[in-house]
């Protein structure tokens, strides 16, 4: 089981960061479209030990399980999101899907989003569109984290410790909007995301680099 470390920051200006990985040397890794369904027992006792249980599918079909480390520290006053996680890929979502539910799990909510993943020094740096509004996740250890912040700009915006889906909590709280869990694009706006980031072909030749 790893341990994952991470800060999310708002950042709606995607362009722009692109231009400044692109300057600071980072590599583009890949994009894709992402569809994660998050698992539960019927009284929801995953939720209640703070685990995540989640089947994500992005191209390939992976499962994970996110839980809270046994140690809670803070590495030198940095603050970020630390998690222990546990994942494994699958060749055949919709199996897993019925052997989990054979198991006493059920979907309690479904988010999607648009993942562009960068690597910058010893951090990953994710570009993600989702349904709400667009974020970039870094993650490496608390330190680099920040190093890295500060050299893309992104020290100075908004930042949480939150998880996507508190996020959404929120901002459908301050707008006003009715309860719901999942967050997931329209049916058409899904099908021109999925058809842009397929025609993109996932690589490095997606992103040019001058000299």
């Amino acid at each position: 089981m790893s341990l994952e470390q991470e800060l999310k920051f708002v950042c709606t200006d995607f362009d722009a960061l692109r231009k400044s990985l692109i300057a600071e040397g980072a590599d583009f890794v890949d994009k894709g479209f992402e569809h994660n369904r998050v698992y539960d027992t019927e009284h929801g006792q995953l939720r209640k030990t703070g685990t995540l249980l989640r089947l994500r599918e992005a191209g390939k079909a992976v499962l994970c399980v996110k839980s809270e480390p046994e140690n809670k520290t803070q590495d030198r006053g940095y603050e970020v999101k630390t998690r222990e996680e546990d994942q494994t890929q699958v060749c055949d979502s919709e199996s897993m899907h019925s052997i989990l539910r054979g198991l006493g799990y059920q979907v309690v909510f479904s988010y999607q989003k648009v993942r562009e993943k960068w690597r910058l020094g010893q951090c990953v740096v994710c570009l993600d569109q989702l349904p709400f509004g667009r974020f970039v996740e870094v993650e490496g250890s608390p330190e680099e984290i920040w190093v890295q912040a500060r050299i893309l700009g992104l020290d100075e915006k908004p930042w949480s410790t939150k998880s996507y889906y508190d996020l959404h909590q929120e901002w459908r709280a301050q707008n006003h909007l009715p309860w719901n869990e999942s967050f997931v694009f329209p049916p058409e706006e899904e099908a021109m995301l999925r058809a842009a980031v397929h025609d993109k072909a996932p690589g490095a030749e997606d992103v040019s680099r001058s000299d």
